[in-house]
This record gives structure tokens, C-alpha cells and sequence, in this order.
């Protein structure tokens, strides 16, 4: 409290310390709150208070190297404060040197400070002791955990109902999130002519001058524009028509002829269906006019081909159980090189042959996946391979041919967007839902990367009673029916908890209540009375010497319930010290969560138990916790979150606190909850970390509606808080 750079104020905490970082003044925001009041202020670190459902400035307890020595945070720090009972405490007090871990019990060396340290707590004791009822705090919210007062009142990019797009956005009442016609057969065809060159006719045209569509068979040749430029579609022309004359069909379609440039935008994320029509696919390859890397071989050829983002499905869709012909150009034409599709993985796409053999066998009817694994594993490929962007959402664009429903085409769409509408109009499986509850392994990670902290994969988690209602218009889900619970980040505060009755307890209570106020009556006798105050004086001696002890009696004993709290703390104490600060002693009853974080640790005990371990046993975590001590913005901190509804504290890694954890769906046994910090300017959620926690504390939250949450929040501009000031706000209504 009396360091120079404390800062008091009159609300609690009363003492804090000012970031060393704020952020720039751009522009003025607004946030209508859970009650509907209008606040209006600078850009700064805020979270929903459950007390009053203000929007108010962030305070993080910090361990005491962080408080005292860094200044790299732009929320306001204050120092952890003890919040157990005063007398509880000062019983604790004699013994709280010794050191349990190493040793077991006390040594000869600390029994001497004990008795010394014992004296001095039986006399304080006999001050401060009153009534002992004061640790027995009463619950609130019937002993659930704090709710989280967030309301969405804004409007989705895309919504799964239509009462609730925006009317301004012209939209009709068929038009949600529009989904594309298939299409039945090739707009256009390159026709054989004898002894002339293939004629590009209408197919519609076609059918009705020959007056049949039984006749209608084509080749679909495919290419990459990295090997053929404008320049050589006459060579592609002759390559795709003996092709097709060795298929012994009467038509080929290749994109450079066979896409009207009027429905261009339509027909390039089309081509799925023309090649499911087509009777065979054929591949022409040739050497890159701009070649740098000496690609001279067919195969060489072929992987630069295999390279591209649009041949991916172009291969899968080809017709089951049809080799693919590959021509090279400047060899003999008649006859190419015959390749089984189930050989492409190993021969052409070397860079993740294992996933993609899995597509491969799914659409040759070997080994049929669930719609889920199929997008889960077409994701991974696509995203691998390269792409000349023609829209942000290409990779998703081609991801839709793979799929029965395709959203149209949106130019305003971003990669996410494209993505997350994809995953509505074919959302049975519940792709975005799963895929919210992802941790990334990397902070870096991009969305649309599947790979997962826990190791876990996307059919792994199941999602929870919650559902996605919309998408945002800044590459954000609406989320509703999640549960979830505010995180007191400012201090700890007393828990209220239930113990079974005891004589042993109820005898120290009654021994203890009395053993003060008869000490000092005892004094007064013995000068006025002599022979009532001696008996009563050692009476009283007695049990005041034993007051300590008496003390940890009463409060021994496991808790059957305890009030469900989340709080939290930036940087890492060890558990007996996070224990006495919340109820005054090492009584064993908090514990580290063996599996709730990548950062937990756990061990198998003689007795095959698995017990949790101090997660900076581990020195590669303990070297974490000393590297983020001086993390700048926007890199990745420790923080340790403290769960009394379960009596277990978790070490785990984010760029900002997480104001608030919401339960979003189950993996391995356990509830995946998504910590999330809040953005108030845009009403957002920012998923920073996931925690697993334990399956009955669902029970003991409270549901809220709808929730829009983003997964990657942008850094705000930041400078050194003397330059820029303080943010500043007023409350309009």
C-alpha cells in the first residue's frame, strides 16, 4: 500500500497500480449494458461486473514480482490481498514456516520459533477472537457460481432465421444465406468435328439440333494456368481434343473454352458438377514458362500441378473407378500416361499423402467418413495447397464443391465468412460449434487450422445445449444458450461452505468462546477475589494456550459444498500459498487440476492414483512462467485461475485475461469452457483460451442468450500511458 507508484482510490480495491501502457485515443465508443445503459468513453480494458452489470475498468491481482517490477500491461494492477478470517490466520500463523514438502512434519530447528510464534498468536487470539461465527459467510446465488450479465443487441451478416437479417440490407424472405442451383450438365462443350477443329457449341443448342441427350459424353480436361498461359491454348485445345477422341467421347470441356464470361463468378465454383457428369477426367501437363525450380519431368510436372488449390477437388470428384489419363505436352499423345486415382496421394501429393488417401478412398466408396471428417480432412488439404485469390473465401469456395448445399457466392465475404456460412447451410454435424472449442496449439494459428492444444480432433468434441443463431460481420459467430460464469480478477473474497456436524468441533467452539472473556475476568478476580479467579485463570490459561490449535480444529475437515467462485490472478503461486490466502492455512483441501490445462501436470502413485502435480515441477513450464513475466501486448501470459466450486486451481496461458468462461461443449469426460476477453467498443467476446473443467459445474451456472464471440482480436494501437493519458468515459444513461 505505501509503495510510491500505489495509487489509491475510494472504490475497492482501494490501492492499484496504473498500466504502464495505454492505448491510443482514435475515437470516442459506445456500450449499451445488460440494464440498457449507454456508456461512452475511450478505448480501454473493461469487463461486465456480475455485481451491476457496469461496464467497468479491468484490475488484475498480480503475484508480487509482477506487481513490483513490471509496468507492460495495459489493465490496472493491484497486489494480492489475504481475505481468510483475521483469527484464523494468526492460528496459522506459528506454524507457517515450516515447510510440509520437504520435511512432512516440523523439525527440531523450527520448534523453537513455533513456541515463540505460538505465545504471541494466544495473546492476539484473546483480542480478536469475539465469536467465532465470522468465517461462516452466507452463499450467494445459492451458492452457484457469478453470473455473466452480457446481452447482443446488435445484427448478423447472416442469420439462420429470417425475422432477423436486417431489412436494410434488401434481402428476401428466400434469401438467409442463398444456396446455389446445381448444375445438370456443362453450359458449354467443345464438340469433335472430322477433320476439323472442336467447335464450342451451347449444350442446350446441341440437344436440340441432334435432338438427344443420350450421346452427350465428355472428357474434363484440367490444367493450371502456372504451365499454360493465354499463349498456349491452341496447344491445349489439340491435347484436350485427343484426349477426348481416346476416350472415345464427342466432347471435352477445359475451363480456358468452356466458361461464358458473363456467368463466370458462378461457373468457376461450378465445376464440381461438370466434372461429376464428366466420363472420364484427363490432366495436361507442361513445363512453366517462368520455370525457376527445373521442372522437367512428368512427375515434376504433375506435383506442380498437384500444388493447386482448384485440381484438389478436380481429382477427388473424377468418376469412381475411372483411370485418369495424364498428357504431357511435346510427347506422343496417344498414349498417356494412365494413373489409378487411388495412387494420386503418394505419387502427386507428397506434402500430406495420409490425410489425402482418406478423400480418396472416401469418394472410390472404399472407406465412406462422416460428413464431419470429410470437411475436417478437405480443410486441411485445401489449406495446404496454393491459389491466385480471386475472392478471400477461394479455399472455402472449393471446399464447396466437395458438399451437397453451396451458399452463393458473397464478394463481401472474408475467408471466415465464406467458411462459416459453408458450415450453416450444411450444419448437421455441427462443424462451427466444434470448431469454437478448439485451443489452438499455436496463438498464431490460424481459424481455419484444426489442430488442438488437448490433441483432441473436431468429432472428439461434442458441442453443448447451445447452437450457432448467426454470423457476424467482422468474422465473428453469434453464439446462444451457452453456460458461463464472470471471473473475478480485482481479489479474492471469502467462500462460504458446508461442513457435516461434529462434537469434536463443536467442543473446541464452546471451549474456545469462552477461554477470552474469562482470561480477563480472571485478572480483575484474582486482585479482588483470589480464590474464584485462580481456578478460572488456569482455566482460561489453559485453553488460551490451546487457542491455536483449537482454532485450526474448528476450521479442520473437508468441505461436503463450497460456494462456486472463478477467480483469478496473473503470474503463478504455489497451492498452499493460493490456499491460505483464501482461507487462512494449509489444510489440504485445494489441489492443481490434474488435466484441465496444456500446462497441468499429473503422476501415478504406488497405488496407481493419478495425483496432481505443481505444474512448475515441470522447468520448461517454470521457464514459461518467468519468460511471460515480461510479456509486451498481444503476446501470451500466465495467469492462474482458482475454481471453489470444484477446489482446484489451473496455470494456463492467454494474451488477456478472460473476463469470462463459457461452457460450450464436452471432450474426453470433461466440459470445454471458452475464457474470453471482452471487446465492449463491438459487444464481442475474444476466445483466449480453453480450460477442460469438470462436468458438475454446468450445474451450478447460469444460461445466457446469445453471445457473439471472435477468435482472433486485433492489437489496438498502444504507447507508453504518459504519452496518451488515461482512457476516459462517462456514463450517458
Amino acid at each position: 500500500m505505501f509503495d510510491p507508484y500505489t495509487v489509491f482510490k475510494a472504490q475497492f480495491p482501494n490501492f492499484y497500480r496504473k498500466p504502464g501502457l495505454g492505448y491510443e485515443k482514435i475515437a470516442q465508443y459506445r456500450h449499451i449494458d445488460w440494464f440498457e445503459r449507454e456508456w461512452v468513453g475511450d478505448y480501454d480494458d473493461r469487463y461486465i461486473s456480475s455485481f451491476d452489470g457496469k461496464v467497468s475498468k479491468l484490475v488484475v491481482q498480480a503475484v508480487d514480482d509482477i506487481y513490483d517490477n513490471t509496468t507492460n500491461s495495459t489493465w490496472r494492477r493491484t497486489f494480492i490481498r489475504n481475505v481468510s478470517p483475521l483469527y484464523l490466520r494468526i492460528a496459522d500463523w506459528p506454524l507457517n514456516h515450516v515447510d510440509y514438502a520437504r520435511n512432512g512434519k516440523p523439525t527440531s530447528e523450527d520448534w523453537p520459533l513455533i513456541c515463540g510464534k505460538w505465545f504471541i498468536a494466544c495473546v492476539a487470539i484473546t483480542f480478536v477472537i469475539g465469536t467465532p461465527y465470522g468465517a461462516e459467510i452466507q452463499p450467494r446465488n445459492g451458492g452457484n457460481y457469478d453470473p455473466f450479465p452480457y446481452k447482443y443487441i446488435g445484427y448478423p451478416k447472416v442469420a439462420r432465421n429470417l425475422l432477423e437479417m436486417d431489412s436494410q440490407r434488401g434481402y428476401s424472405l428466400s434469401e438467409t444465406n442463398p444456396i446455389a442451383e446445381r448444375l445438370l450438365r456443362p453450359r458449354y462443350l467443345c464438340f469433335l468435328q472430322d477433320g476439323k477443329p472442336a467447335k464450342r457449341m451451347f449444350v442446350d443448342e446441341w440437344i436440340t439440333q441432334y435432338k438427344s441427350e443420350r450421346n452427350l459424353s465428355y472428357v474434363f480436361v484440367a490444367y493450371t494456368a502456372e504451365q499454360f498461359t493465354e499463349m498456349d491454348y491452341r496447344v491445349l485445345d489439340e491435347m484436350a481434343e485427343a484426349a477426348a477422341r481416346n476416350a472415345g467421347v464427342s466432347a471435352y470441356w477445359i475451363g480456358h473454352s468452356c466458361m461464358d464470361d458473363e456467368h463466370l463468378e458462378e461457373d468457376v465454383h461450378r465445376i464440381c458438377d461438370v466434372i461429376r457428369g464428366a466420363q472420364s477426367l484427363a490432366i495436361v501437363v507442361g513445363r512453366p514458362p517462368n520455370d525457376t525450380e527445373d521442372i522437367s519431368t512428368t512427375d515434376m510436372m504433375l506435383e506442380q500441378w498437384g500444388k493447386r488449390v482448384w485440381t484438389f477437388p478436380e481429382v477427388l470428384l473424377a468418376p469412381e473407378g475411372m483411370e485418369i489419363k495424364v498428357y504431357t505436352r511435346g510427347s506422343d499423345l496417344m498414349s498417356p500416361i494412365s494413373l489409378a486415382k487411388k495412387h494420386f496421394a503418394a505419387k502427386v501429393w507428397k506434402q500430406d499423402a495420409h490425410v489425402a488417401r482418406q478423400l480418396v478412398d472416401h469418394y472410390e466408396g472404399n472407406l465412406i467418413l462422416s460428413q464431419l471428417e470429410l470437411v475436417t480432412l478437405a480443410l486441411e488439404c485445401l489449406h495446404k495447397r496454393e491459389t491466385t485469390e480471386k475472392f478471400p473465401g477461394d479455399h472455402s469456395y472449393a471446399l464447396m464443391g466437395l458438399l451437397r448445399l453451396r451458399p452463393k457466392i458473397d464478394r463481401t465475404d472474408s475467408a471466415f465468412q465464406a467458411f462459416a456460412r459453408l458450415s450453416l447451410a450444411n450444419g448437421s454435424d455441427q462443424l462451427l460449434e466444434r470448431l469454437i472449442c478448439v485451443l489452438p496449439k499455436d496463438p498464431y494459428q490460424p481459424w481455419h487450422s484444426l489442430e488442438d492444444a488437448y490433441h483432441a480432433k473436431l468429432w472428439d468434441i461434442l458441442p453443448q445445449e447451445m447452437s450457432i443463431s448467426g454470423i457476424g460481420t467482422d468474422d465473428t459467430v453469434i453464439l446462444d444458450g451457452c453456460y458461463a460464469s464472470n471471473v473475478r480478477w480485482k481479489s479474492f473474497t471469502p467462500i462460504a461452505h458446508d461442513r457435516i456436524f461434529s462434537w469434536k468441533r463443536w467442543l473446541a467452539l464452546r471451549l474456545l468462546h469462552l477461554s477470552g472473556p474469562v482470561f480477563w475476568i480472571s485478572i480483575i478476580l484474582m486482585v479482588v477475589f483470589p480464590p474464584a479467579g485462580i481456578p478460572l485463570f488456569i482455566y482460561a490459561l489453559i485453553f488460551v494456550g490451546l487457542s491455536p490449535w483449537l482454532l485450526r480444529v474448528m476450521y479442520l475437515g473437508k468441505f461436503w459444498g463450497t460456494q462456486g467462485f472463478l477467480m483469478g490472478f496473473e503470474g503463478y503461486m504455489d497451492i498452499d500459498t493460493i490456499e491460505r490466502q483464501i482461507f487462512g492455512a494449509r489444510l489440504g483441501r485445494m489441489k492443481w487440476h490434474p488435466y484441465s490445462s496444456p500446462l497441468s501436470r499429473h503422476h501415478r502413485n504406488v497405488h496407481g492414483d493419478c495425483v496432481p502435480l505443481d505444474p512448475c515441477t515441470d522447468p520448461e513450464t517454470r521457464a514459461l512462467v518467468e519468460r511471460a513475466k515480461h510479456a509486451r501486448p498481444g503476446e501470451q501470459r500466465v495467469f492462474t485461475l482458482v475454481d471453489t466450486g470444484t477446489m482446484t486451481a489451473t496455470l494456463f496461458e492467454a494474451a488477456r485475461p478472460p473476463v469470462c468462461f463459457l461452457l460450450a461443449g464436452s471432450e474426453g469426460g470433461m466440459k470445454r469452457a471458452i475464457g474470453c476477453s471482452y471487446d465492449w467498443t463491438t459487444a464481442t467476446l475474444y476466445r483466449e483460451t480453453v480450460l477442460r473443467m469438470e462436468t458438475p459445474i454446468q450445474d451450478r451456472m447460469f444460461r445466457i442468450g446469445r453471445v457473439k464471440i471472435g477468435f482472433n482480436r486485433g492489437m489496438y494501437p498502444v504507447k507508453g500511458l504518459h504519452e496518451v493519458g488515461e482512457a476516459k468515459g462517462v456514463l450517458v444513461s
